[in-house]
């Protein structure tokens, strides 16, 4: 008999899995693929559809993965002490953080810049760092492509010690919200971690609450109302990714997750729900490999000119990109998460402690 704990870590996979995937979209979109729109002959619908499509998608991608995160971590930060988490939830995070920034940059800026001599984004990132200064400097402002693991870190840490101060805690968080939604701070990795903080509070601290509110029942009516009210005159106010559209979003797919379980097989999307990290950790050399070039490729050859080509181009690259991107990174994992390569994935103090239970 399946308990309801059970059922809810069934959901908890399902928009994890959901999540990690639109995060590879939206790395497989926005910095290479917009760009290459303009030099399109066909296919200009499609195309647009895709850049919307990770547009519009920003009330959820990134507001979901630190709820759920939020949720996860909520047991170890409001009823254990720090002697038992400060490892697991803490150093280990910063670890991998700080692994997994260096391997980028030794991969992504060492060899794919060597070798194709350009890169898909424009955005300072770590990963392009032109010196041991700069990528100190960018890893320490959250300026990487691992950055949600040094977020994780520094929220658990926030959440943990103010926990008997959840209200001023929550108010802080929402001040930063708002100064990041309208470009107060500055640099996309300051902003990124004032922008999301609330999204890990509302799991840790109000996740019983959200999920009630995500159930199709009546009494749900009036939270749900006055949400869409208040994210509609947001939207109004010029805020397009504001709180209140992303809690529906959140809540909206809670439902959708659940009501898919309940429907159909979703054993292969709750299975990369529970093997985000090594998704998220090598995704971007990916496509900073085979996207950068696809396109030196398809540039050379002057394949844009064929309208053919541009319309494959323009319907297929997201989807088969984002697919290869994260089948190679989960194939990798595989092949490295074994003797001496599982300290890529597992802070090494961590690891023993496994083996000698």
């Amino acid at each position: 008999m399946n308990s309801p704990h059970k059922k809810e870590i069934v959901w908890v996979n399902s928009l994890k899995g959901a999540c990690i995937l639109l995060v590879v979209l939206y790395h497989v979109v926005l910095p290479g693929y917009a760009e290459m729109v303009p030099q399109l002959t066909a296919g200009f619908i499609p195309a647009k559809f895709w850049v919307a499509f990770n547009h519009y998608l920003s009330p959820l991608r990134m507001p979901a993965f630190f709820f759920v995160s939020g949720l996860l971590a909520a047991n170890a930060i409001l009823n254990r002490p720090w002697k038992q988490v400060f490892t697991s939830r803490v150093t280990n995070l910063f670890y991998l953080y700080f692994l997994w920034g260096l391997i980028q940059w030794l991969m992504i800026n060492g060899v794919s810049g060597g070798i194709m001599g350009d890169q898909l984004s424009s955005n300072l990132n770590a990963a392009w760092a032109s010196s041991p200064y700069e990528f100190i400097k960018l890893m320490l402002l959250a300026m990487s492509s691992s950055w949600y693991l040094y977020a994780l870190g520094l929220f658990f840490v926030a959440a943990k010690l103010f926990r008997e101060q959840k209200l001023a805690i929550m108010l802080m968080a929402l001040v930063l919200n708002y100064a990041a939604v309208i470009n107060v701070i500055p640099g996309w990795g300051p902003e990124s971690l004032s922008q999301y903080f609330i999204f890990f509070l509302f799991g840790t601290f109000f996740s019983s609450v959200m999920v009630r509110w995500s159930e199709w029942h009546r009494s749900n009516l009036l939270p749900w109302g006055v949400l869409a009210v208040l994210a509609v005159a947001h939207t109004l106010l010029g805020m397009p990714e504001n709180l209140f559209l992303c809690v529906l979003a959140i809540l909206l797919c809670i439902a959708a997750c659940r009501s898919l379980n309940n429907l159909f097989d979703m054993a292969w999307l709750n299975w990369m729900g529970k093997n985000t990290l090594q998704i998220y950790v090598l995704h971007r050399i990916f496509i900073e490999f085979f996207g950068m070039s696809a396109i030196l490729f398809s540039q050379k050859h002057d394949l844009f000119a064929s309208k053919a080509f541009s319309l494959i181009w323009a319907v297929g690259f997201p989807p088969v990109m984002t697919a290869i991107c994260a089948a190679c990174s989960v194939g990798v994992w595989t092949l490295l998460n074994r003797g001496v390569g599982k300290n890529l994935f597992i802070y090494p103090k961590l690891l023993r402690m496994k083996f000698d239970t």
